[in-house]
């Protein structure tokens, strides 16, 4: 595989890292400020009929949601293999320079 290839392939895997992250992120947000009304991290058996059905509807929301990231994250592959990608990667080049003999 060459140099293009990989970094194809490099930028790919670092898109669909910061998708999930994002995807991730933003749902923890709305279970840590929303999650009490469906009992978040209680066992199914503690949660009243209320919470059940907030439950049911939230795991339906979060399974859209992740279904939608996912969808979009193909798409996103699809997309960039239609380019001719070049990673350019930071490279650092010393010069070097020889220093005259001098005689004190």
């Amino acid at each position: 595989m060459g140099f293009e290839e990989n970094s194809k392939d490099r930028l790919i895997n670092q898109i669909g890292k910061k998708l999930q992250t994002t995807m991730i992120g933003a749902l923890a947000g709305f279970e840590n400020e929303f999650g009490y009304l469906w009992g978040h991290g209680l066992p199914y058996g503690q949660l009243t009929q209320d919470q059940k059905e907030c439950r049911k509807v939230w795991n339906c929301v979060r399974t859209k949601i992740l279904d939608d990231g996912n969808s979009n994250l193909r798409a996103i592959k699809s997309e960039i293999s239609q380019y001719d990608i070049k990673w350019k990667r930071f490279v650092t080049n010393f010069n070097v320079k020889q220093e005259k003999n001098r005689d004190v």
